[in-house]
């Protein structure tokens, strides 16, 4: 879940810098120029999913080493890769939560995306503490790729499913910010 809710917070943060630029009025100097708002919200959601996946797939090939070269075992770094990976769908769809959020409810967007990162985490703390059961779970993006799912149990319907959820997110994220005024 350390790795889903970290790079989550990257993801956030990158989308939610449009905000601060918008805030700045430097969102409004580039709109002037010939860029459409879904070119400059584009930008921003681009560095988050492909950041998001290169920061996945470089902390589960650093895991992975790590754990092979220590344990004599180096097969378990592509298992940590596959692992990491697994986790991209999940992290998606806070970024398209957020891109959505952002577009329709700009002055709002940055604290529901946090507090929805934040109930998120807390139900997976509750999960393990064992005060809530896996239903709760379920109803977050991190109990679909969960650690404490094997690999090869994970349901590829439902990572398609998620990632699905993220893009539908995202494109209702970017007509909203394409139909708004600048704040």
């Amino acid at each position: 879940m350390g790795l889903m809710a970290g790079t989550s917070v990257y993801g956030i943060s990158t989308v939610l810098n449009l905000k601060k630029e918008e805030s700045e009025h430097f969102a409004e100097m580039l709109l002037a120029q010939p860029v459409s708002r879904i070119k400059l919200m584009s930008g921003y959601l681009i560095i988050a999913y492909a950041g998001s996946a290169v920061i996945l797939l470089v902390l589960g090939a650093s895991v992975g080493w790590g754990w092979g070269y220590s344990s004599g075992d180096m097969s378990l770094v592509s298992k940590a890769i596959v692992m990491s990976l697994t986790k991209i769908p999940s992290v998606w769809v806070i970024i398209g939560i957020t891109s959505l959020l952002y577009g329709w409810m700009p002055r709002i967007s940055a604290v529901l995306s946090w507090v929805l990162l934040g109930l998120f985490i807390v139900t997976e703390m509750l999960w393990e503490a064992g005060i809530v059961g896996w239903s709760a779970m379920e109803l977050t993006p991190f109990g679909y790729a969960h650690y404490s799912i094997p690999v090869n149990e994970l349901s590829a319907l439902s990572l398609s499913l998620l990632v699905l959820l993220s893009i539908t997110f995202t494109l209702v994220g970017l007509a909203g910010f394409k139909n708004r005024n600048i704040i």
